[in-house]
């Protein structure tokens, strides 16, 4: 009898099953062990290999794998390169920690410089200097009879700083303070949570504010269509118009040779074609074979849940340009021979096709957690998918991963009060009294976890919920998957439209076939039940054992 073993490393989970001829005859998956294809991820499914081989008492003579490429799942926030207003510049900052009501014009005045002038001045606190030093420094220079209107912060320190100062003063920080300090002259206005600036939103008002010409004043129109959505500004008035800060967002070069600004990018990502994107230079210059990237912030915005503003929440993933480097020893450390596949599209496509009734035609969509794989006359291969919509959920809970991959799955219910649940669609349930939930919990949206119930989302109606975690799956996979049938066309396949068959462990989302269905070019779609026995997982592992 001669038993191999199919291992399917995966960028989040590794699956293997063993066969007699076409016959299953064991199976099991465990998390990937870092990187997949690395050393660290093949000691990982060797150590799962021995387990299945204990536990059945049995022995594999061979072992098949198939190529390794990775893919890097990411989140992070992106800004707007700031527009070129000549003499009058918007000097960045952040939008949370800040402090105060109302607007100030002053001179920017170091907090180190013990000069004393009769003028109004804006207090500049460098990166470094410390809360309770820079509130001291600008207590003593108010007591001396200075006329301080206004405080601008490098560090995280807003809150700090004006709990110590003994005059109430707007406050800003996360701020370019060489910047502001290189100006003639700064305008500053910071409003309350909720609210937006009112003075840097009207033309005349910041020209008078300001004591501007008219030629300074012609950029007024750009900075308020720029303003008038924050909370907090800060103008400066230079002596020319050479001061510009360039973008550190990032490029991306597309394979026609056009570069372009990652937060300008992510638009055009949204409308590509698998493949577009040659090259990706975020904190350093990497090829790629795919990018798929959307904003969450902008996906939630279109809902109604969220305001969009000069940034990008992006979640981002990346498909390395080439396979990784496989162990030469592979033989030596499964001790058995190990055959290498010619693709791991190849084997999806074989374990699909073991699915019971399946039509000899129908083309494989095989969804994992980092790769969406179309096979049919052609292999495509995506980056973005499970664990891209694991990334967007923690970023837009701000919760952690692996909370949210459970979190991701399905409907939640808010604990309304220690006895009463209330669900998506408004129903109410009496908690199980048998597993109390605590105090802390009361106001939470609950879901299953792997140990009983996670909570999140204390702001956060079942309802608004849904929204969410629909319009996410919809953007992550859906949106993914229809980017791989425009790149089938173009492939030379017939765009009649195609009949599916779906695998890969995110299939068991109850809310993603429905999703995939209204993809255009997607005439029928159905789960995988690989081998007949196995469901939707496995079909890579089982296709391994199979070639």
């Amino acid at each position: 009898m001669k038993l191999v073993a199919g291992i399917d490393i995966g960028n989040s989970t590794t699956e293997i099953v063993i066969s007699n001829g076409t016959e299953p005859i064991a199976w099991d998956r465990r998390p990937t062990r870092g990187v997949k294809g690395s050393e660290a991820s093949v000691k990982a499914a060797l150590s799962l290999l021995q387990i299945i081989e204990r536990e059945h008492s049995i022995m594999v003579s061979q072992v098949s794998v198939a190529p390794w490429s990775p893919v890097f799942t990411s989140t992070s926030t992106i800004h707007e390169p700031l527009p070129n207003t000549g003499n009058l510049q918007i000097i960045k900052t952040a939008h949370q920690s800040v402090i105060g009501d109302g607007w100030a014009v002053g001179n920017p005045w170091l907090i180190t410089n013990e000069s004393i002038s009769d003028i109004p001045e804006i207090a500049i606190v460098p990166s470094g200097t410390g809360y309770e030093v820079a509130a001291n420094r600008i207590n003593k220079a108010i007591s001396s009879g200075a006329q301080i209107v206004g405080v601008v912060v490098a560090d995280d320190e807003a809150v700090l700083i004006a709990k110590r100062m003994e005059k109430d003063l707007p406050v800003v920080d996360g701020a370019d303070t060489d910047l502001a300090l290189s100006a003639r002259k700064l305008f500053l206005e910071v409003r309350p949570q909720g609210a937006a600036v009112q003075t840097a939103t009207d033309i005349w008002a910041l020209r008078a504010a300001l004591d501007l010409t008219e030629e300074e004043a012609s950029s007024l129109p750009e900075i308020v269509r720029w303003v008038r959505d924050d909370r907090t500004v800060v103008i400066g008035l230079f002596a020319n118009s050479t001061i510009h800060v360039e973008s550190q967002n990032g490029f991306v070069t597309w394979h026609d040779g056009d570069t372009e600004d990652l937060f300008e990018a992510v638009t055009k990502i949204s409308n590509s074609k698998v493949g577009d994107i040659a090259q990706l230079n975020l904190s350093e210059l990497i090829l790629t074979s795919d990018v798929w990237a959307f904003d969450v912030t902008k996906v939630l915005a279109e809902r109604g849940l969220r305001k969009v503003g000069h940034t990008r929440d992006l979640a981002l993933a990346q498909l390395a340009a080439t396979t990784i480097t496989t162990p030469n020893n592979l033989s030596e450390i499964f001790g058995v021979p190990v055959v290498v596949a010619q693709s791991e599209a190849q084997a999806a496509k074989l374990g699909a096709h073991s699915t019971p009734g399946l039509a000899k035609d129908a083309a494989v969509l095989d969804i994992g957690g980092g790769t969406i794989d179309f096979i049919s006359n052609v292999e495509l291969s995506a980056a973005g998918a499970g664990e891209l919509l694991t990334a967007a959920v923690a970023f837009a809970l701000n919760t952690s991963r692996g909370a949210a991959d459970w979190i991701k799955r399905g409907p939640a219910q808010r604990l309304e009060s220690p006895h009463l649940l209330l669900a998506e669609d408004g129903s109410k349930a009496f908690v199980d009294e048998s597993k109390p939930y605590p105090a802390s919990a009361m106001g939470s949206l609950v879901a299953p976890g792997p140990a009983g119930y996670l909570t999140f989302g204390q702001n956060l109606q079942p309802a608004e919920w849904r929204i969410m975690r629909q319009a996410l799956k919809q953007v992550a996979i859906g949106a993914n998957v229809s980017r791989l049938i425009r790149s089938v066309d173009i492939a030379g396949v017939s765009s009649t439209g195609f009949n599916l068959v779906v695998v890969g462990g995110p299939v068991a989302d109850d809310e993603l076939i429905p999703i995939l269905s209204q993809v255009p070019g997607i005439n029928g779609i159905g789960r995988g039940n690989v081998a007949g026995k196995l469901g939707h997982r496995y079909a890579v592992a089982y296709g391994l054992s199979q070639l």
